[in-house]
Order: structure tokens, then C-alpha cells, then sequence
């Protein structure tokens, strides 16, 4: 036995009657070793509650056979979601997943990278914080040969790093046409942090869409940082006090999007008669609202899922994808009654 009674691989060697080094590749379930090898190793490596050691395997091969991923929020199903697809796909691969909630703090997010540079992971997914930026670690993950993916939120300038997101200029124009079409001429925005592309590109196809379409815009008709149940409280608030009320919301996210229809149906304002919403992220309680929130399915687990191909293929455990890669995630609005 080693230190305090752990099990080595030497242990199992002893035990097998065969070298360390074959235990060690009968382990990472090798092809090279046949396969009656393979299943005594594992076997008994169960048995004996065998668990490697990270940094010996560092060392041995360079790569700890685990992943990072940094998300603002862990309470989001959205998030949620991505960090269970990514985690799926990085463990039929053999690696395990650190993951870390950055709370929208851009000191946090940073800590949070300093502190799975330390842990030795191989590769780290960002999705970043609405105070970041310009993220200053990408450099510092480079300097340890550590690749890193954005996802959702971006920062401005991907060109040197992989990406996968949606097309959020293409998800603010669709909105608008949407209610467009249900005879909304007067349509507002609940806009996120602009500090952030994905929000800010919500907000530009937005714009477009009212040009495009020849609606009239007011800057008063742009809520700013309005993606948390308590703003789209105040937005709804001041909406219910406009003179030249809006007829349409379009919300970049689902939480202002739900606070808002309950906010009119005390006030007996008719959702989607009086005011038609739709939101973004087809959170799953979506459909279970007095009345169904229309809204944008990002299809979170797919991102998720390339997030995670593109670290693998930067490792060597996949075929090679190109990198830089940019990649899109299509996205498809899931009608219901608050814009039908």
C-alpha cells in the first residue's frame, strides 16, 4: 500500500502479477493490452477502491484528463444545461469537469481561472461575467499551454480563441418581426448589459428589424440591464406609467420576460391583446406561466456539447477541428400564447 493506505497502480502490479506500466494502460482502457488484462485491472482496481493519482498522471503524461468551466450562473437552467452536456461529452472522453460559478464578478471569474491553472486542467470554457470585458487570463492560460473556449457571452475580440454561440443579432431581429406580424407597432427591448456582444447584438438586430421595418424607436423604450427578475420589475413598473405605451416586448431574457406578464395581468392588462412578450433562453417553466411565455430556444445543450469537442480536439482526443473555430448555434422561437 502506498501513503496512508492508498492503492497505487504498483499495488495492483503486485497483485496482477504484471508491470505498473501495463496496469496504468489497462487502465486508460489501452488497445494495446489485450482485453482479459483489461478487465482484471479494472476489476480489481474497483475492488480495491483505486483511485489515480491527478498530479503522478500529470507528470507521466502531460495532460490531467480534466476540463474547467466557468459559467455567471449555476441557478439557470440554461447554464445548467450547458454544464451537463459539457460534462457528458468530456466523460465519455475520460475526463472530469471542474466547474465554478463566477456570480457576474470579474475578479471571481479571473480567481477562478487561477485556481484551475493550479489544479493542472487541461482546458478551460468560459462563459463570461456582465462586468467582463476584456478578460485579461487568456494570456496567462496560453503562458501553461491551456486552450480556452468562450461560449454565450463573449468578449468582443474571439479572433485569437475558439467560440461557440448563437446568432444574437439574427434572435433580436426575429422578435421583432414576430411581433411585427401579430400587429405590434410600438415594441420595446429589455435589453442586457451591452458591455456583453451576445446582448448588444440582441439589441442591434432589434434596431435593424424597426428600421426594416419602418416602427418607430425611443430611447425610452430600451430598458438596459434588464435581465433579472427585479429589473423587469422596474421595466414593467414603468411601462404601466408611459403615456405612449408599447404594444410588444422583446425581452433578452426569459426572467424580465415572466416578472412583466404578471405584473399586467394584476393590473388587468390583456397579455398578448393588450402587449405581446417574447423572451430568450425557453426557460422550462416557460410553458406553466397563467400565460405561456413565447421565447427563443438557444439549444444550450448543443453548445454545451461543441464547447466541449472543441477543448477535446485541442488535446488530440478527437479528430482535429480548425482552430480558431467560431461556430453558431441556430436557435428557433418556440411560439406560445404571450405572442400568438
Amino acid at each position: 500500500m502506498g501513503e496512508k493506505g492508498k492503492v497505487t497502480i504498483y499495488d495492483l502490479a503486485q497483485r496482477l502479477h504484471t508491470t505498473a506500466s501495463t496496469v496504468s494502460r489497462a487502465l486508460q482502457n489501452n488497445p494495446r493490452i489485450s482485453l482479459k488484462t483489461r478487465e482484471a485491472v479494472q476489476k480489481l482496481a474497483k475492488e480495491l477502491n483505486y483511485i489515480p493519482d491527478p498530479v503522478a498522471h500529470h507528470l507521466r503524461t502531460g495532460k490531467g484528463n480534466v476540463l474547467g468551466i466557468i459559467v455567471p450562473r449555476i441557478d439557470r437552467n440554461f447554464f445548467a444545461t450547458i454544464i451537463s452536456s459539457f460534462q457528458n461529452h468530456a466523460q465519455k472522453h475520460g475526463f472530469q469537469v471542474i466547474i465554478a460559478a463566477s456570480g457576474e464578478s470579474e475578479e471571481l471569474e479571473a480567481n477562478a481561472i487561477k485556481a484551475m491553472i493550479a489544479k493542472k486542467v487541461d482546458g478551460v470554457a468560459v462563459s463570461l461575467s456582465t462586468e467582463t470585458k476584456d478578460p485579461v487570463y487568456p494570456e496567462m492560460l496560453a503562458q501553461h499551454n491551456i486552450p480556452l473556449v468562450y461560449f454565450d457571452r463573449l468578449p468582443e475580440k474571439v479572433s485569437d480563441c475558439d467560440s461557440v454561440c448563437n446568432d444574437n443579432f439574427q434572435i433580436g431581429y426575429d422578435a421583432v418581426v414576430q411581433l411585427h406580424k401579430l400587429g405590434c407597432c410600438k415594441i420595446c427591448h429589455f435589453a442586457g448589459p451591452f458591455v456583453q456582444p451576445s446582448y448588444s447584438d440582441r439589441y442591434k438586430g432589434y434596431r435593424k428589424a424597426l428600421e426594416d421595418l419602418g416602427l418607430p424607436f425611443h430611447d425610452e423604450w430600451v430598458f438596459q440591464n434588464s435581465i433579472t427578475i427585479e429589473a423587469g420589475t422596474e421595466a414593467a413598473q414603468r411601462i404601466l406609467q408611459m403615456e405612449n405605451r408599447p404594444d410588444g416586448i422583446f425581452s433578452a431574457g426569459d426572467f424580465p420576460a415572466i416578472t412583466a406578464i404578471d405584473i399586467f395581468r394584476r393590473k388587468g392588462i390583456k397579455v398578448p391583446e393588450e402587449i405581446a412578450i417574447i423572451g430568450v433562453a425557453n426557460e422550462p417553466f416557460d410553458n406553466y406561466l397563467s400565460t405561456p411565455l413565447a421565447s427563443f430556444d438557444l439549444h444550450q445543450q448543443r453548445i454545451g456539447e461543441m464547447a466541449a469537442k472543441l477543448l477535446l480536439s485541442h488535446l488530440g482526443e478527437i479528430p482535429e477541428m480548425s482552430h480558431p473555430s467560431h461556430l453558431i448555434v441556430n436557435h428557433n422561437l418556440i411560439l406560445r400564447d404571450s405572442a400568438i
